[in-house]
């Protein structure tokens, strides 16, 4: 069960500085390490790091090398390769295929790429026993996939026993989308109720409670969701008429109701009205509006709320620079990020940099949006913990930013890359 945290130098921050130590001895140290003691000082790129971009491979068929010397080991194609949805979670990456399948790559220490052996894997394994999928979410440790007929199957760490293959949601058959948190995931149901279950430290199950359950509990007060979002320890529903509604932790003001008091039902965003998408990270959160501007609130030492400070803010602040925003994501880690799909499939990201997660080839931070180098055909985005993904025109998709797990799911790690076993 996570601790209660009221502070961003948590667990995330050690397995950081831990990694970032050990990358520096087994390299000699030196210039090109990261500066552990200084978490807003980026990483040194070398000059292939500054000019990496995300390209294809050649020949996905076949084994081959990149630049770095590093094997990579495709998978063969299939008649339904193409990606329709990818979701990012902590280390872990996934995507929904033509035909219902599902495919996981990264981190899977607690069975999140449901393939049954709880073996990381740097190439996409297929999750066991599904063939009717319709949407995929990815938690910090575990992941979920709603199915024909409403049904929701999940796998990974749970509040109960894990599983290294999907497990049946018990109650629900009505689902029409999914989110998934740390430690615990949230179904949006036909009519617009909202169910959630598993850890509910902090309330973010939004039952009115703070005690957790092994099975789906309805969220207080809501009949009206047309979409969730799930953080690491809160929640946020958007409602017919463009209002938001949050739940869970807000230590650092990620529910936008203007305290920082947390809840375990349902509190009112302020001032937004006209929200047409919702994005939940760790410590913030973010609102896609009319007309395409965003809004964020919360947690931004590292410039996750795009304004151009570092400044947190208990209530929303607008994006800076961006007006043709056509969907959001946020990322799960302390060290936060957010990341906008822009009209005609180019893409911004903004916050921390350490590891890449922006995309734009620098490893440096930024407190306003920045470009994502040389993609200009995205249909979707997701956030992970350190890593970002797009889905591309063709089914393609591209992953940048942290891959130490192997989330960016090219074989390799550290350049963002396609990912393998997708036909373009």
């Amino acid at each position: 069960m996570p601790i209660k945290r009221k502070s961003p130098r948590n667990f995330f921050a050690f397995c950081l500085l831990t990694l970032t130590a050990l990358l520096a001895a087994s390299c000699g140290g030196g210039s090109d390490s990261a500066d552990t003691d200084n978490p807003d000082t980026p990483f040194e790129a070398s000059e292939t790091q500054q000019t990496a971009r995300p390209v294809p491979f050649a020949d996905q068929n076949s084994n081959s090398e990149n630049t770095d010397g590093f094997s990579v080991f495709a998978e063969p194609k299939a008649p339904d390769d193409k990606a329709t949805a990818v979701a990012a979670g902590g280390g872990h990456s996934c995507a929904l295929r033509q035909g219902g399948t599902i495919s996981c790559w990264g981190s899977n220490g607690s069975g999140q790429l449901g393939d049954g052996t709880g073996d990381d894997s740097r190439v996409p394994v297929g999750v066991a026993g599904i063939s009717d999928a319709t949407a995929i979410a990815a938690g910090v440790e575990h992941s979920c996939a709603l199915r024909q007929g409403g049904t929701i199957s999940c796998w990974g760490a749970g509040t109960g026993e894990g599983s290294l293959v999907p497990v049946g949601v018990v109650g629900i058959a009505d689902a029409t989308a999914i989110a998934a948190g740390w430690g615990y995931s949230c179904a949006l149901r036909e009519g617009g109720a909202i169910s959630c279950w598993g850890d509910n430290e902090d309330g973010r199950l939004g039952d009115g409670t703070g005690e957790g359950s092994l099975v789906p509990v309805g969220v207080a007060g809501i009949s009206d969701a047309t979409a969730i979002a799930a953080g690491s320890l809160h929640s946020c529903a958007l409602r017919q008429g463009g209002t938001i509604s949050c739940w869970g932790n807000n230590y650092w003001g990620q529910l936008g109701d203007g305290t920082r008091g947390d809840s375990s039902v349902p509190v009112g965003v302020a001032g937004i009205a006209d929200a047409t998408a919702i994005a939940a990270g760790s410590l913030h959160s973010c609102a896609l509006r009319q007309g395409g501007t965003i809004s964020c609130w919360g947690y931004n030492e590292y410039g996750e709320l795009g304004d151009g400070t570092r400044e947190g803010s208990l209530m929303p602040v607008g994006v800076a620079d961006i007006s043709d925003a056509t969907a959001i994501a946020s990322g799960g880690s302390d060290f936060g990020h957010s990341c906008a799909l822009r009209q005609g499939g180019t893409i911004s990201c903004w916050g921390y940099n350490g590891w890449g997660q922006l995309g734009d080839g620098t490893g440096e931070g930024s407190l306003v949006p920045v470009g994502v180098a040389d993609i200009t055909d995205a249909t979707a985005i997701a956030a992970g913990s350190l890593h970002s993904c797009a889905l591309r025109q063709g089914g393609t998709i591209s992953c940048w930013g942290d891959n130490d797990g192997g989330q960016l799911g090219d074989g390799t790690w550290l350049l963002p890359r396609f990912v393998v076993g997708f036909g373009g």
